[in-house]
């Protein structure tokens, strides 16, 4: 059990400092989400949101699995993003280590990694029951843009 809690703050103070790094200069972009989270031990968050990336706004998904949680809460979170240099390189799955208590309305600070080397520093706010003392996988990914009937092709309407 001693050496569960020492790789777990080993993964901490890893993702803490790699966050500190990536704020030393502007963000690349802007994100803000909201979503929902529930569990027993192993817990599941699922929401939407909008990364703003060169002036424009792009919708996304998201889904996470938590270890280590329990309760039911609502997330809202705004933030920044570093290290982002193309747009594809923001979907993907992005890891955290975070520890949280809410009870009623709570707030705080997650920090997020991808793969590709893309930051998440995100301000949150919780409404609700949590307890979260563990690690969390979360998967984002461009929403499929609306097709509405003025953007359908002229040649499609003539078939």
């Amino acid at each position: 059990m001693r050496l569960a809690w020492v790789v777990w703050v080993g993964m901490a103070l890893a993702v803490n400092a790699a966050a500190t790094r990536a704020q030393d200069g502007r963000p690349d972009a802007r994100v803000s989400l909201t979503g929902t989270a529930y569990g027993f031990l192993v817990g599941v968050n699922q929401g939407r949101g909008k990364l703003i990336f060169k002036e424009r706004q792009y919708p996304f998904s998201m889904s996470a699995i938590k270890v280590g949680t329990l309760g039911y809460t609502r997330v809202d979170a705004e933030g920044q993003v570093y290290r982002l240099r193309d747009l594809a390189d923001f979907p993907g799955r992005y890891y955290a280590v975070e520890g949280a208590f809410t009870v009623g309305q709570g707030g705080g600070g997650t920090v997020l990694r991808n793969e590709k080397g893309v930051m998440l520093y995100l301000q949150n706010l919780h409404k609700g029951v949590e307890l979260t003392l563990g690690g969390s996988s979360v998967d984002i990914a461009f929403a499929e843009p609306s097709v509405s009937p003025s953007t359908v092709p002229a040649e499609a309407g003539a078939r």
